[in-house]
């Protein structure tokens, strides 16, 4: 964990028990569930695993209640996005705050949204999300019941930190230097400040203003002082080091060097630390007692591993040649696609207009030969019909509107369904389902080339203006007709 991680985190959990006391009413221990009082009894200890692992043993139990404890369920949600964070899983983390922080929002507990707000910005700074910490924040900015000195302290620090996520030193510094402000202005404790000051002596030495940068670090060994945390003195003697070391004082960089290591050191986990080294002292006793034979096997071994990366590697290589192939290829079939699609979207137009003045002139010349013979041999049912059918089909607005089905085709068409069915069947050699497919996504591809009226239609917009209720079955029959997706199409007509 970086150093402004640990800072973060560190502030976090400060707050946490400031404003848990205050949003518990004092509640002793008696109102906690054993889950949550060992969780805070590991915690102390810093066994994280064993907190987490109680934590979430109340949290399935509770969420599964009909009646569940709003306020602890809350800690144990805050708790276990805590114990997220000293392992650096911000990700996880942060799904677990919003959790909590929707279920503060719904009971209207203000304290606890202002806690999980300021850890959400926190995780989101640290996963790299800087505008949903930024969003959040302004949420902290305004919120209702929360004493107004603490909130703008807050609101400052988070607008610095997120500042420093963009790497914009002036800034961070402006914020944080805010946030010492409020301190002083609420009276609010005075260790606050370390905090801000963790930050601004970075600001300034980036800049390069040592000098300014030094004053801070000093204000922050003399807070860190009172505190008396470890953890504290190990990141303001890493600055003290590093600003000596710019200075040219050798002496005083030496000095806040060993004093960094030393507490440094008192970090470390200690039985991790040991299982490390217990490791490392196995391997040795192992390494000490190999032969020449094995050793050359193990040569012998990563000679193999070594070949066969290398041909994995090719592997690879040629894999990814022949997908750029077929994708060339599948390229290069889709655009002979989209051109046959075009061309036959042209061709029947052409002929519908051919077949539209032959059909005009065929009936001036049949009412004539009414007039004059009206012993004419009347059409056969199944023409007339099929006439009748195709005269229908011929009005995009009837057989483009969603409720337009078998049945209103047999209405217009002043027939039956069984009679409409059989007349497509034999004529088409296809059911009527497909047979209307076919006219709609052909009426579709028109409207797409025409961008003049319907360039700003989405896909959903296209869909519904040729009768289709639903995008994916639109898709689906698009594809089944061209042979493409209608997005692919667009694409295709785009270029």
């Amino acid at each position: 964990m970086t150093s402004r991680r640990l800072i973060y985190v560190c502030l976090a959990l400060i707050f946490h028990f400031s404003v848990l006391l205050a949003a518990s009413g004092g509640q002793g221990a008696s109102g906690t569930p054993d889950e949550l009082k060992e969780a805070k009894a590991y915690l102390r200890k810093s066994d994280y695993n064993s907190a987490l692992s109680k934590l979430l043993q109340y949290i399935q139990k509770e969420e599964h209640s009909k009646n569940f404890d709003t306020l602890n369920l809350m800690n144990a949600y805050y708790d276990v996005g805590g114990v997220y964070s000293v392992y650096s899983n911000f990700a996880q983390a942060l799904d677990v705050y919003e959790k909590g922080y929707r279920l503060s929002t719904q009971s209207g507990n203000a304290g606890m949204q202002f806690k999980f707000l300021n850890n959400m910005i926190g995780a989101g700074c640290n996963i790299g999300n800087v505008e949903y910490a930024s969003r959040l924040n302004e949420k902290v900015k305004v919120l209702k019941g929360v004493p107004r000195g603490r909130l703008l302290f807050y609101y400052y620090f988070n607008k610095g930190f997120i500042a420093g996520i963009r790497d914009e030193m002036g800034e961070k510094t402006r914020w944080m230097n805010e946030a010492v402000a409020v301190v002083d202005k609420y009276g609010l404790p005075g260790e606050m400040k370390i905090y801000p000051y963790s930050e601004v002596y970075q600001c300034y030495e980036k800049q390069g203003d040592l000098t300014k940068a030094l004053e801070v670090l000093q204000k922050y060994d003399s807070l860190a002082q009172l505190k008396n945390e470890a953890y504290l003195y190990a990141d303001c003697y890493k600055g003290m080091m590093r600003v000596y070391t710019k200075l040219g004082n050798k002496e005083k960089a030496l000095f806040y060097q060993n004093e960094f290591f030393r507490y440094t050191d008192s970090l470390l986990n200690v039985n991790e630390f040991s299982q490390i080294k217990n490791r490392y002292q196995i391997h040795e006793k192992k390494l000490d007692r190999q032969t020449i034979d094995n050793q050359k096997r193990t040569i012998f071994y990563q000679n193999a591993a070594l070949v066969l990366l290398l041909l994995v590697v090719a592997v690879a290589c040629t894999a990814v040649v022949m997908v750029w192939r077929q994708r060339r290829k599948l390229h290069v079939a889709y655009v002979a696609l989209f051109e046959r699609n075009r061309e036959l979207l042209e061709i029947e137009s052409r002929y519908r207009d051919i077949v539209d003045r032959q059909k005009a002139r065929i009936d001036e010349t049949d009412n004539a030969d009414e007039r004059q013979d009206k012993s004419v041999a009347p059409v056969p049912n199944s023409e007339e019909l099929l006439q009748r059918i195709d005269a229908v089909m011929e009005d995009e607005n009837a057989f483009c509107s969603p409720d337009f089905s078998l049945a209103v085709l047999a209405r217009l068409s002043e027939s039956n369904t069984n009679y409409v069915s059989q007349v497509i069947n034999s004529t088409y050699n296809k059911n009527f389902r497909t047979f209307l497919n076919e006219r709609r996504i052909k009426v579709a591809m028109k409207r797409m080339m025409d961008t003049g009226r319907y360039g700003a239609y989405s896909m959903q917009g296209i869909a519904e203006s040729v009768g289709y209720k639903s995008a994916s079955n639109f898709i689906a029959a698009f594809k089944k007709v061209t042979g493409m997706t209608p997005s692919l199409y667009q694409k295709m007509l785009r270029n």
